[in-house]
């Protein structure tokens, strides 16, 4: 007979520590829906799938610019 063993962990953060993931879950929650609009208005267009390398640098643009400054942070 075969024994499976299991070990479960729970992450117990302090107040600064669980501020820092929320703040990188947002910032990922942002760049994820801008990059899924950026892809439906490239398909309404008619256009062709924006690949990861024109989304990499779409994303470069996005952190280094002056509307979201905030996401260099995440």
């Amino acid at each position: 007979m075969q024994r499976r063993q299991a070990y479960q962990y729970e992450l117990m953060p302090d107040g600064e520590q669980e501020r820092t993931m929320r703040r990188f879950a947002g910032a990922c929650r942002f760049v994820c829906n801008k990059a899924l609009a950026m892809q439906k208005e490239n398909h309404e267009a008619g256009n062709k799938f924006i690949g990861y390398v024109a989304m990499a640098k779409q994303l470069t643009g996005w952190r280094t610019g002056p509307d979201t400054p905030w996401l260099k942070d995440a």
